[in-house]
């Protein structure tokens, strides 16, 4: 009986050796990317790129309406609440008619600073992008959206 309860504790620890050893490799590979993601925290975070287009009739003729989303290293960036800094975006508007240019605009948060009325929503804020906004355009005006937020929420 002895004999028997030796031999299924060393078979149970013989199971648990291999179990053990794995572990080990994935604890590394977890500290090297721990410490990849740190080297890397100092630098500004960048919304990632977006682009959307938007098919509308305007008096008959067919518009085409592209918004493009891009974070913008030339503009001032922008610091959060815990000290993370955010490049601010730029919006570049494109609207064809029938196929030919009709507009086209670039935009950043400045072109909405009148509509911001505290100073905490100019200040850790960003352009978070633009839309078509279906519901109020109509026969005789195509109408966008922009909306600016505080940085890392969409």
């Amino acid at each position: 009986m002895k004999k028997i309860l030796i031999m299924a504790c060393a078979a149970g620890m013989l199971t648990l050796l291999p179990a053990c050893g794995g572990q080990k490799t994935s604890d590394a590979a977890s500290q090297q990317d721990t410490v990849q993601t740190a080297t890397n925290s100092n630098a500004p975070y960048a919304d990632p790129s977006q682009e959307n287009s938007y098919n509308a009739k305007l008096g008959g003729k067919d518009f085409v309406i592209t918004i493009k989303r891009a974070a913008d290293k030339s503009l001032p960036t922008v610091t959060d609440d815990l000290g993370k800094s955010f490049y601010d975006n730029r919006v570049e508007v494109t609207i064809t008619c029938n196929g030919q240019p009709f507009f086209s605009k670039s935009y950043t948060k400045e072109a909405f600073a009148s509509f911001l009325t505290t100073k905490s929503e100019t200040q850790g804020t960003i352009l978070l992008g633009m839309a078509y906004d279906s519901a109020k355009s109509d026969g005789h005006a195509i109408r966008l959206g922009a909306q600016v937020g505080q940085v890392g929420i969409e």
